[in-house]
């Protein structure tokens, strides 16, 4: 049974009210690769009523009490994906389509007819304005990518300029950032209780307090970085106000962010108030586990019809989340953090055998992976890991980093041995470099788990880009190449690389282009997967995209933002 969204739909179960109502602009999927499934399951398997508030006609406030008055609380999503990078390209124009909705069809209007995107741009803002507008006395928990991703003053490209935190933009009264069921859940459980959300000291939340009411947080703050792993240490960060005015502050403040944002409180003055951002939870294998191990209908909702997003992953699986990477461009470090926690192969495969068991599926399992594929099974020789967590070191990888591939090829070979699975993909992103890609490895996916096209991201073919970009040397690359036609030849494969380039990332100009085009066509690469460089919320890149310089070193970077430009190198890159 789906999760409520009607009040048609709450009585049929028998309620009244919903205790927590989901708002969300994605037509409503229960599957647990979306959001708003898997949030609401795990409130769900805790005890709580929740209904889910998918697509409300935002210019209408009265659509937004569609379920009623919750409750505790609503929860206030942009989405799978921040709403501004969904609506508009790289080039600022408006995208036409939305695979989060019906035929990918982003308007409530028809095709024709005066345009009404079903997202609103700033999507979390808007939701939280309107639905103060109708109910101002219950409280509003924000999280998601967007909420997660502009959770600190941050460089907005779209309005080109220094923005406040989104929790004090909306207005809302606590911010989850990451991954969020049990912060989430511990925040229902909270607010249930009474206890006000500046009160909370709840891992993976950032709550707005007066400055009277933190002094014993702002007396031990840091202005670099503290010490040790206490994480009831506080570091403070360069005020709204200085990192608006001052590049040098911003820099600052992107610095201190980046090395203390997982192990420390973090305070930023916004204004009269400071934001407070409290560590982020290490979430147990045993505890992913039981979040994946809940039930899902696994389709759409009878509402909608033809959701793009979900026939891409209907039968995909998530084996692990974190990233080691730490790519500059990247968002998920920021987002999921750069620890990786793997789900036990016990998980994942009743993951499998539910999908096997599933009326009409295929045989194919599109995907077992996660934000690199590769990257699951992995762990650190040492008991808590280094602060800095480079792990993969220009792709040779650190000495305290144990491989996960040989997990994670028992887990594909498992998998493909369940009843009704005739074939295993990876179509998750995989890292080449050599640390977590061996030559056991290679051989393994080119022969049974990689079908016509192996999709690899080497970003960009100059050192200088890859250095700003926190991506290895092109020399791993080409390696790489070499290892992957052997690999080929000796399975009697015809599989094609596709590779994945940024055009204009920061540090990129003519020269650097052209090192990318030669190398590309020195090894004879083409496709489709070129993209011109879009600065995302609170990252290193959009960092320097901002300040014209790496935010550690002061040294000057060339970025390019004329859009003629970019789009022409582009093109020349790709063919």
């Amino acid at each position: 049974m789906f999760l409520p969204t009607s009040i048609a739909e709450m009585k049929k179960r028998g309620w009244d009210e919903c205790d927590v109502v989901i708002v969300t602009p994605d037509a409503y999927v229960d599957h647990p690769s979306f959001a708003m499934a898997i949030l609401g399951r795990f409130l769900e398997k805790h005890g709580y009523r929740v209904g889910i508030l998918s697509q409300p006609r935002w210019k209408e406030p009265e659509s937004f009490l569609k379920l009623g008055v919750p409750r505790i609380a609503f929860a206030v999503s942009g989405g799978q994906m921040d709403s501004m990078v969904l609506n508009y390209t790289a080039t600022k124009i408006p995208r036409k389509e939305d695979l989060f909705c019906e035929d990918k069809n982003p308007f409530f209007s028809s095709i024709g007819e005066k345009k009404y995107r079903i997202r609103p741009d700033r999507c979390v803002s808007v939701y939280c304005s309107q639905i103060k507008a109708v109910c101002k006395d219950k409280p509003i928990v924000i999280g998601g990518i967007e909420a997660s991703l502009r959770r600190i003053a941050h460089y907005d490209y779209w309005s080109d300029k220094v923005r406040k935190s989104v929790l004090v933009d909306s207005k809302a009264q606590i911010l989850i950032y990451g991954m969020g069921e049990y912060p989430l859940l511990k925040v229902v459980e909270a607010l249930e209780k009474g206890i006000a959300p500046e009160d909370m000291r709840i891992e993976n939340t950032v709550v707005l307090r007066k400055e009277a009411d933190i002094g014993e947080l702002l007396s031990g703050a840091a202005g670099d970085d503290a010490d040790g792993n206490d994480p009831n240490a506080a570091v403070l960060l360069p005020s709204f106000g200085e990192v608006s005015s001052d590049k040098r502050a911003f820099a600052k403040a992107q610095v201190l962010f980046e090395e203390n944002d997982d192990r420390k409180i973090v305070l930023q003055k916004q204004d009269t108030r400071y934001i407070v951002q409290y560590p982020r939870m290490l979430i147990t294998q045993t505890q992913l586990d039981e979040i994946y191990d809940m039930d899902f209908e696994r389709r759409i909702h009878p509402s909608f019809r033809n959701v793009p997003a979900f026939e891409m992953i209907k039968t995909s699986v998530t084996s692990h989340r974190g990233c080691l990477g730490d790519c500059s461009f990247c968002a998920i470090a920021r987002h999921q953090g750069k620890r990786v926690v793997s789900r036990s192969r016990e998980s994942v495969l009743r993951e499998v055998e539910k999908i096997a068991a599933t009326k009409g599926f295929g045989g194919t399992i599109t995907d077992i992976g996660g934000p690199s594929a590769n990257m699951y099974g992995v762990s650190c020789k040492t008991a808590n890991g280094c602060a800095k967590m480079d792990c993969l070191k220009d792709g040779r990888g650190c000495r305290n980093l144990v491989s996960g591939t040989g997990e994670y090829l028992k887990l594909l070979d498992r998998a493909s041995k369940i009843a009704g699975v005739k074939r295993i993909q990876i179509n998750s992103g995989i890292r080449f470099d050599p640390c977590i890609m061996d030559d056991r490895f290679l051989h393994a996916i080119v022969s049974r788990y990689i079908s016509g096209q192996m999709k690899i991201a080497p970003e960009s073919g100059s050192d200088f880009v890859l250095r700003c970009m926190n991506k290895p040397p092109s020399a791993v690359f080409e390696e790489f190449i070499g290892r992957f036609e052997a690999a080929k030849a000796d399975e009697n494969k015809r599989i094609y690389l596709i590779p994945y380039i940024i055009a204009g990332h920061p540090g990129e100009g003519r020269k650097e282009a052209k090192e990318t085009e030669r190398l590309l066509a020195r090894h004879r690469l083409t496709g489709k997967q070129f993209q011109i460089f879009t600065p995302t919320p609170m990252t290193r890149s959009a960092a320097m995209y901002y300040l014209g310089c790496d935010p550690y070193t002061g040294k000057r970077l060339e970025v390019e933002k004329d859009i003629k430009t970019l789009m022409k190198r582009k093109e020349s890159m790709a063919y």
